[in-house]
């Protein structure tokens, strides 16, 4: 009897012990790494001096403004930014072509992984690829030895939803096919991130196989932009307007209701998609719409990762050297080489 107490006591001790580590172990990696279930991350340090510069100089030059002028007269330059010289020197760089479009592979010198990046650029489908991409592209390639395959896509008002998802479509397939032992990541910044979200689940409505995981950065999920919480957000928001991205989701849709999952893909059913992680910033209109797939997701038991930073604005991500950037960047650097 006195043996089987103390067997009884050391397992109750054992188990007091394993709870406190488990209490002492932060949520998000306790949830990752322990349970492999969703991760909800909320940033904690105080905005930087230079994040909030940024924000401030926005609304001094009228940032909205210009964005919305630009949609509403359609003066928008559309080329891609050139690939840095620098590449060239560091990485294997292929450009290659899909519906004569540009599409670059960018390839470590040094050594890869079995992991491929499709990456969506953002711009509101207006806008194409710039030097930011290639600033990211570079920091993600450097980190995670991953290939990097940067689309040039159709753009709006020139092309509508359904070119571009013709493109994506052929450009996927191409990737599947030239690299079959490799996992595919999609990840989308912006307007790139309901490209994302909406392709995914284009592909498991025709059947199609899945990406590995989709990382998307400041997603447009809803570009009728009819969230009731977008009012008080757009108070904070200095870079994004509601009647800008209005004008461009009209224009993106074309003959599609601007309520299509293709188009606003927070209307979609998120049923057997890809392991979802999503980043965002609280001062980024696109915020509202974060959250709401958030709670959709969680509602609908689906496993997600789930990543906000209290007054940022929108793809902070993209500023390099930005402090609350650097922290992401290593998040996004776990999930791209998490085997």
């Amino acid at each position: 009897m006195i043996r089987k107490n103390k067997f009884i006591n050391k397992c109750s001790t054992l188990v007091l012990i394993i709870g406190i580590c488990l209490f002492l172990i932060p949520a998000h990696i306790n949830a990752q790494t322990i349970m492999d279930t969703s991760v909800t991350y909320v940033h904690s340090q105080k905005p930087s001096f230079k994040a909030k510069f940024i924000q401030n100089l926005s609304s001094v030059f009228g940032v909205k403004k210009i964005i919305e002028k630009s949609i509403t007269k359609n003066k928008i330059k559309q080329d891609a930014a050139p690939v840095p010289k620098s590449f060239v020197k560091k990485y294997v760089v292929i450009q290659d072509t899909v519906m004569n479009r540009d599409v670059w592979t960018i390839t470590s010198k040094e050594s890869s992984s079995d992991k491929i990046v499709i990456y969506l650029h953002g711009g509101a489908y207006y806008w194409n690829i710039s030097k930011y991409n290639w600033s990211i592209t570079e920091q993600l390639v450097d980190k995670t030895k991953a290939t990097f395959i940067i689309p040039d896509y159709p753009l709006a008002p020139k092309a509508n939803c359904e070119e571009v998802y013709e493109f994506i479509s052929e450009l996927y397939v191409k990737t599947q096919v030239q690299h079959p032992n490799k996992k595919i990541i999609i990840m989308g910044e912006s307007a790139g991130g309901g490209l994302a979200l909406g392709f995914a689940m284009w592909l498991r409505e025709h059947e199609k196989i899945q990406p590995e995981q989709l990382i998307l950065l400041a997603p447009w999920l809803d570009v009728t932009m009819a969230n009731p919480n977008l009012s008080e957000i757009d108070k904070n928001d200095k870079i994004l307007g509601i009647k800008g991205l209005q004008l461009a989701g009209n224009g993106y849709a074309g003959n599609l209701s601007t309520k299509d999952y293709r188009v606003s893909p927070i209307y979609g059913n998120l049923n057997d998609l890809a392991k979802i992680s999503i980043f965002v910033g609280a001062h980024d209109l696109f915020c509202a719409d974060s959250r709401l797939l958030k709670d959709k997701m969680r509602k609908n038991n689906t496993v997600f990762n789930y990543f906000e930073y209290p007054k940022m604005f929108h793809v902070w991500i993209l500023v390099k050297k930005l402090k609350e950037a650097n922290v992401a960047i290593e998040q996004i650097v776990n999930l791209i080489t998490k085997k």
